[in-house]
């Protein structure tokens, strides 16, 4: 759709706002969004999810106590979490010394995933998808709540997860609808909009479940250990919320990442097979321990990863509410106006990407720019797929980690391909979402 808009009307063009939607320029201009992102005031206001909002503020008040968290929050109030939230969760330290028990998550996953494979076929008996969401959640929840869940080695799917994942997935389908399409919700309340807030109190039963039982393990006397206890030092509340959208936002594009860059290495195994020596050299036995050490040097990985989220990043673009009156593309854009940024179209060209319809991790290796040309042309605002400035993704370091250990895990244990008729597909709701039949064969190295 965007390539279409792109053709049809140029680099710039404006959307009206209907019911109650504000005005919307989109821009695929690289200079556009540096303009944007410079000008930015001390608490940027992007897309919210107003019906999320709508939920903690009306309907469940009790449970939220006024703070909406950092997904919803604008102003002042966004800045204040923020404020809190940011000595936690983006200083690298207190990520990193989850590594050695987020790796032993991934390790616990390689043994799940030997024990549910066809030995004939090398396909999974199971839904695969489901799995890495099981995965992704067992590894946020122990950063999160210093908990375990034992999902790796349930005997059958853990009903709580489950029904976590089910209401996420309505979340994710329905807020699309009622966040970012033109809607009648704040008017009426439609049956679609009343089946999104019996999600939303389904994901806030189940977190509300995994972080009281997380709670009752706190021990006044130590040091804070998870993201929980370490805030809920600082603010209850604040505390509570982040654990909660950490558990939320942690599941779906994680493993949607993690897909799609096992979905690139499996239709390249030349690359697969450049990325396997890395790893053979990182670990000479498949056993050996991750540590802080032996993961500082990890270049065609971390390359591999940042080319995945060059062709398929967890959202089409970023937003912005503009702050102050700006000038894009030779346009006078109102402060109020909204700015979308249409990154994931101009990273897939072969304007600002050379060769951008192949996967080519040496892009990204700095060591490489020399003899790859392809390194080149790259402008720094086409690429962001965590955000920039003060609203960067909050949970960008850990997401790197976990995505760093369970590909080390999975690729040096086993050679993955692709065996589906049909490319991996997509469903875009409000991420980016790996869809369909997971056609991925194992073979045991």
């Amino acid at each position: 759709m965007e390539d279409y808009f792109r053709k049809r009307y140029g680099d710039i063009l404006r959307f009206k706002g209907t019911l109650g939607k504000i005005d919307t320029v989109f821009t695929f201009n690289p200079a556009d969004f540096e303009t944007v992102y410079r000008n930015e005031t001390i608490w940027p206001v992007r897309l919210g999810v107003d019906s999320l909002t709508y939920y903690r503020v009306n309907k469940r008040p009790e449970v939220f106590h006024g703070v909406t968290g950092l997904i919803t929050s604008q102003g002042r109030a966004w800045g204040d979490i923020r404020n809190k939230v940011n000595p936690v969760m983006m200083k690298v330290q207190n990520i990193r010394q989850n590594l050695s028990a987020i790796d032993g998550i991934a390790q616990e996953f390689i043994k799940r995933l030997d024990s549910l494979l066809d030995p004939r076929t090398g396909r999974l008996s199971n839904n695969f998808s489901e799995e890495i969401k099981m995965w992704a959640f067992e590894s946020v929840a122990f950063v999160a709540l210093n908990t375990r869940l034992g999902l790796m080695t349930r005997e059958k799917s853990d009903p709580m997860a489950l029904k976590l994942s089910d209401s996420l997935t309505t979340f994710l389908e329905k807020s699309y609808n009622y966040d970012v399409a033109p809607s009648f919700w704040k008017y009426f309340e439609t049956p679609g909009f009343k089946q999104l807030i019996k999600a939303y109190d389904s994901i806030t039963e189940v977190t509300t479940h995994y972080i009281e039982k997380a709670m009752e393990q706190f021990d006044q006397s130590a040091e804070g250990k998870s993201v929980l206890e370490k805030l809920y030092r600082i603010d209850k509340n604040v505390a509570v919320v982040m654990a909660m959208d950490m558990l939320m936002a942690g599941m779906d594009t994680t493993s949607a990442t993690f897909i799609s860059t096992l979905y690139f290495l499996s239709k390249n195994p030349e690359k697969q097979e450049e990325l396997r020596k890395e790893l053979i050299a990182l670990l000479p036995e498949p056993n050996m321990p991750l540590t802080e050490e032996n993961t500082k040097n990890m270049p065609y990985l971390r390359g591999c990863i940042k080319e995945t989220l060059r062709f398929r990043p967890i959202a089409n673009g970023n937003f912005r509410i503009a702050g102050r009156d700006l000038v894009l593309s030779g346009y006078r854009v109102p402060k109020g106006v909204g700015v979308y940024m249409a990154t994931m179209t101009l990273s897939n060209s072969d304007e600002y990407f050379e060769r951008s319809a192949e996967f080519l991790p040496e892009r990204w290796i700095k060591s490489a720019k020399a003899t790859c040309p392809v390194t080149q042309k790259h402008n720094p605002f086409v690429y962001l797929p965590f955000g920039f400035g003060p609203r960067t993704c909050i949970g960008k370091r850990l997401a790197e980690m976990e995505l760093e250990t369970i590909l080390v895990r999975i690729l040096r244990n086993y050679r993955v391909s692709w065996v589906g008729e049909k490319p991996l597909e997509y469903i875009n709701n409000l991420i980016l979402q790996p869809a369909g039949e997971m056609s991925f064969k194992f073979e045991k190295l």
